[in-house]
């Protein structure tokens, strides 16, 4: 696959309402500035969550968006591995859908 470093991506991090503030400075230390942060609750059977996937969710959400580069994302998606452990259960998830079109 052909991955081009100034691709742009569309970037979702869930988390923790208390970490929102962690992931915004990973996401401005990399230079993503347009960034929009909603909250969500989530509506899962805790019971559910546990026989299915071994997780204990976390009710009180953030949803961080932005859209960056390729390189940034890779960047963001970095940190929150290695700073933020998020390979870890119950830290979080992120991912990136690609663009194909940008207007500011």
């Amino acid at each position: 696959m052909n991955v081009n470093a100034e691709q742009n991506v569309f970037l979702i991090v869930v988390t923790e309402r208390k970490k929102k503030d962690a992931m915004l400075v990973a996401l401005l230390e990399s230079g993503i500035h347009l960034i929009n942060t909603l909250y969500g609750k989530g509506t899962v059977n805790e019971r559910y969550f546990l026989n299915t996937f071994g997780l204990i969710p976390e009710k009180n959400k953030a949803v961080i968006t932005c859209v960056a580069t390729r390189a940034k994302a890779d960047n963001v998606m970095d940190k929150l591995n290695t700073k933020h452990e998020f390979e870890k259960p119950n830290a979080g998830i992120a991912f990136t859908i690609p663009v194909d079109k940008v207007v500011f």
